[in-house]
């Protein structure tokens, strides 16, 4: 790839990732202004609903969405099929989820989810139309469209957020956060684009399509198990607080990094798809971008780690502190994820959609295994179970599967991860021994503690002679 597409992958990156920071502030503003007002109960009720909208919120475009970025061509006909198609399927996942409700509401025994439930079948349903203008702008690369969009849907939520906890107390703040974002982000995304449906056309074409993005769909379906039978075994069995806490522990975690993966993906996947030909541009591509993202986020989720108690405590309040132990094994899972998760703009990328739903399959099994080995020690035994499940399990199986074909080998894997490994220990070990000569809490000495632990991932990263020309490329890039 020559140096001036790499210059506009990372403008484009640099466009989405500054939305992407004010959806992370925006976000964490309203994490612990809500968390503060609300109950963990609350919150129970909540992530009990959530195990059902999250898995219709992954499959109900079918996997359209990526069929459309993935493709080299694509004519106007086979948009509009892919876009009634997308349409039928979110009504009937609307109306699947609004008759489900007392079943839902029952299995947890709890009445109040009834209600939250057939409201989310509403926002499911206005929901859908979005999919195909949204694949559309990230094909043609309007990244700066969609950055105007982010920033404007994270506004709005916060303020409804905000003031609707303030006013109910209540778990419906977080509905109406939810649903005034949905409303901005489909008025901006056809706003945003000249797309207007029209006639399908149905052809082999469309048909391959489908089926590579019925094997998507397929994966987010396996990885909706491993992601929320947590919730639903908790919640089962352990009850609303149990869930609560468990449930702001996972979202403190993943909502950052899912922030930092979401811009990046969007560039780089029909970036990879376009070149996967050239092996050698596709492979340092790649690596150099996991690089990047492991340099800017693990430090910080160490932190948060080691000094989770004291991070609790200081954001939420003491009542929430119980949910620290579960907050530092879900990170412990988390320092390797920011790399793994990374694995489906691969497998997406080079159309391996199979591929990609087996290792779903897979990761499901070993995943629900760990949820079930741990549920009799409660909400923090789940999360144990699940981080070392992770590093037994689950990080050499997507190792393994992103190297058996493709440009990315495992051994090519492996030496990535190597100094950011050292890195995570020895940075570790320097947080740690601050943290025992340094106890308290306040916000200076949080802030402190960020920014050693930075430092010391920095300096062991700079003794690789890769990651230093990598990270002076970056800052040349950065400066053009």
């Amino acid at each position: 790839m020559d140096r001036n597409s790499k210059s506009r992958a990372a403008k484009n990156i640099a466009i989405t990732g500054t939305a992407q920071a004010w959806r992370v502030i925006t976000g964490l503003i309203l994490t612990v202004v809500t968390t503060r007002l609300l109950t963990p109960s609350d919150f129970g009720i909540l992530a009990m609903v959530g195990t059902a909208t999250a898995l219709i919120a992954l499959v109900k475009d079918l996997g359209i969405s990526q069929a459309i970025i993935q493709r080299d061509t694509i004519s106007p006909g086979q948009v509009n099929s892919l876009f009634w198609i997308s349409i039928a399927a979110s009504v009937v996942f609307a109306l699947l989820l609004g008759a489900g409700a007392p079943l839902i509401a029952r299995f947890y025994a709890e009445p109040k989810v009834e209600l939250l439930a057939v409201a989310f079948s509403a926002l499911v349903l206005i929901s859908g139309p979005q999919a195909v203008p949204a694949a559309i702008l990230n094909r043609e690369s309007h990244f700066d469209k969609l950055a105007i969009i982010d920033v404007a849907s994270a506004t709005i939520a916060l303020v409804v957020g905000v003031v609707g906890a303030l006013l109910w107390r209540s778990y419906w703040a977080l509905y109406a956060s939810a649903v005034s974002a949905t409303i901005v982000t489909g008025v901006g995304m056809w706003l945003s684009t000249r797309y207007r449906p029209g006639v399908p056309h149905f052809d082999t074409n469309t048909a391959q399509m489908l089926s590579f993005g019925s094997h998507v769909s397929g994966f987010n379906i396996v990885n909706y198990l491993s992601r929320n039978c947590d919730n639903i075994l908790i919640g089962r069995f352990q009850g609303g607080d149990q869930l609560g806490l468990y449930d702001r522990a996972y979202r403190l975690l993943l909502f950052p990094i899912t922030q930092v993966h979401g811009p990046i993906g969007k560039v780089l996947v029909p970036l990879l798809s376009r070149i996967q030909a050239q092996q050698t541009s596709y492979r340092s591509t790649y690596m150099e971008a996991v690089s990047l993202i492991m340099i800017a986020t693990q430090p910080g989720i160490l932190f948060a780690i080691v000094c989770a108690a004291q991070l609790f405590e200081l954001l939420f309040g003491t009542r929430w502190i119980p949910a620290a132990p579960i907050f530092q094994w879900l990170g412990v899972a988390a320092l390797h994820q920011v790399m793994t998760s990374t694995a489906g703009w691969l497998f997406l990328s080079q159309g391996r959609g199979s591929d990609f739903f087996k290792l779903g399959a897979y990761s499901a099994v070993a995943t629900v295994a760990s949820f079930i080995i741990g549920l009799p020690w409660g909400a923090v035994g789940v999360a144990a179970s699940y981080a070392v499940m992770n590093y037994v399990v689950l990080l050499p199986l997507v190792w393994v599967s992103v190297g058996r074909r493709g440009p990315i080998t495992c051994r090519d894997l492996v030496k990535l991860a190597i100094p950011h490994a050292a890195a995570i220990v020895v940075a570790a070990a320097a947080l740690k021994a601050a943290q025992y000569n340094w106890q308290g809490v306040d916000l200076a000495r949080m802030a402190a503690l960020v920014v050693l632990t930075y430092f010391v991932y920095l300096c062991v990263i700079l003794l690789f002679r890769t990651k230093r020309e990598l990270l002076a490329r970056s800052v040349r890039l950065i400066k053009r």
